[in-house]
């Protein structure tokens, strides 16, 4: 790759003036916590008609996320889309996505059939200025993400030497296989087997192109896992997650992501010990790890423990103030606990922040299934009915949305339908035994025939 250049214009000290707070593990009277922050990721625009590159923006504005919040003393959050410019000049207090109070931003776009990377950083008022450019005709991510998390420590006033090492987000070698790793977590964050398969083959690829590349091996066994939980449970994916989550451990047994792909893996065999001590270790090792906690919660809700697992989404959706998952499920565990207080006020955010979701990915069928329930639960039947017929259309042959469908159908009465979408899945090739035994949303077919038959055909 040629030389990149590079134009910085110092920002001056004021963001870290101020020391990080978090307020991640203070727990609100209700609901999420506000969360001060003193930068935005805002995800990169693609302004590119490359659809190979395309495919690499959201996933490359995780990892400068990640790098970014490394950085000593500074809080960084990741926006889900781009809302502009206007924001910038907002007061630096005002809330950002409902949840967020803000003092600067880092923009940047690619350009070109991906061959240009411009960023720049604003501060909520004022006019100064961070801005960094990259040209090459076949750019070098790694290289690109080592040097702008270095350029924005300078601009920071944080020493470049300071600056943590993005190796393991990019691997020793970079190039091909870390481009290969951002196009599968691209898939990979996308509904439906197909992609999944897809983001597999990726991670696949990368592996085979950098043997010691940690994140490849865990990539590659949590990819399996899911597709394994919740597609198809095929003894081979289930033996290559193993096989590549021992070779993730062996290779960076101090990385979360190594954890949480373990806990995932050891959940498949139904190790849940293990299972807990891995998402326990990768926390320990970074805290704020939003699939580390996510996961954890779900393993405790499979093993009937909603108050650890409502705590666990509760932080999580303090780390990631713009993901409906972990705040819908939280809504669910309070419920299962009968505090209708928080069940209620989590619900509400979590409407809000799934409407967001479906606004910037109309196509996610999976978003509009769970947003579907918790219209439901704040009685909005019309809303509820319309959003699973809709995620129903969008995604036919999706287990989890036909999942979800039969917990709507459950609580709305409807026993029959409820009962159909569940036998329509094939629920045998589910893994997930100890969620449908302790879904509260299946209340309504405990006892039935039916029911306990596909729970007996689970427990075979």
């Amino acid at each position: 790759m040629g030389p990149i250049g590079l134009r910085i214009r110092s920002l001056g000290r004021r963001l870290l003036a101020r020391q990080s707070q978090d307020t991640n593990t203070a727990a609100p009277a209700i609901g999420p916590a506000t969360r001060i922050v003193d930068l935005l990721v805002v995800p990169l625009a693609d302004r590119t008609a490359d659809a190979s590159a395309a495919a690499v923006v959201d996933s490359f504005t995780d990892d400068l996320h990640v790098a970014l919040a490394r950085l000593p003393g500074l809080s960084v959050a990741r926006a889900l889309v781009d809302v502009g410019e206007a924001r910038c000049e907002a007061r630096p207090d005002r809330p950002v996505e409902g949840r967020w109070r803000l003092s600067g931003e880092i923009h940047g776009d690619v350009a070109g059939a991906g061959s240009r990377l411009r960023f720049d950083l604003r501060p909520a008022s004022g006019r100064a200025r961070w801005a960094g450019h990259f040209a090459d005709c076949d750019p070098d991510y790694a290289v690109i993400l080592g040097a702008a998390v270095i350029e924005v420590a300078d601009a920071l006033g944080v020493a470049p030497s300071l600056a943590p090492s993005v190796t393991d987000l990019h691997g020793r070698r970079g190039g091909p296989a870390y481009l290969a790793v951002l196009q599968g977590r691209h898939y990979a964050s996308q509904p439906g087997r197909r992609r999944l398969e897809q983001a597999r083959r990726l991670f696949r690829d990368a592996a085979t192109l950098d043997s010691d590349y940690a994140r490849a091996w865990a990539e590659l066994a949590g990819c399996s896992a899911r597709i394994y939980a919740y597609s198809v449970a095929e003894e081979g994916l289930r033996n290559e997650a193993a096989e590549a989550v021992a070779r993730a451990l062996a290779l960076a047994p101090e990385h979360p992501g190594s954890h949480v792909a373990a806990g995932l893996v050891a959940m498949l065999f139904d190790r849940w010990g293990d299972a807990q001590a891995h998402f326990g270790r990768a926390l320990a090792l970074q805290p704020d790890h939003y699939n580390a906690l996510y996961q954890f919660g779900r393993a405790c809700m499979h093993q009937g423990e909603p108050r650890r697992a409502a705590e666990l989404y509760r932080v999580a959706a303090g780390v990631m103030p713009h993901e409906y998952q972990a705040t819908l499920l939280a809504a669910q565990a309070y419920a299962q606990l009968d505090d209708e207080v928080q069940a209620r006020a989590w619900t509400r955010e979590g409407v809000a922040r799934v409407s967001r979701h479906h606004q910037a990915f109309p196509d996610d069928g999976r978003a509009l299934s769970m947003g579907a329930a918790a219209f439901l639960r704040l009685g909005e039947c019309a809303a509820a009915r319309d959003w699973i017929n809709r995620a129903l259309a969008l995604d036919p042959e999706d287990i989890a949305v036909h999942y979800n469908a039969a917990c709507l159908y459950a609580r709305l009465g409807d026993v029959d339908t409820a009962l159909a979408c569940l036998e329509r899945l094939e629920l045998r090739e589910m893994v997930n035994r100890g969620w449908v035994e302790q879904d509260p949303d299946l209340t309504a077919l405990r006892g039935h025939p039916r029911f306990e038959a596909l729970l007996t055909a689970l427990r075979d």
